[in-house]
């Protein structure tokens, strides 16, 4: 049980070292910046924060990792 959770919360880091690999470090940090971006704007539109904040999450942790 303690396995599968682990497994769960390292999906979004397995997900941005698979997009990092497939794009590039250059094209993947661009890439995280535009959804950030994208990400932040849906957090200021109400109910659209549900699909803004993981979005914001994944592409910061896409540029971090970039770098």
């Amino acid at each position: 049980m303690l396995s599968a959770i682990g497994q769960i919360l390292l999906l979004p880091v397995k997900l941005v070292l698979v997009i990092i690999e497939l794009l590039g470090r250059t094209l993947a940090l661009f890439l995280g910046l535009v959804f950030f971006g994208i990400g932040a704007l849906l957090c200021f539109m109400g109910p659209f924060i549900v699909i803004g904040a993981p979005l914001c999450l994944l592409s910061a942790l896409l540029v971090i990792k970039a770098l």
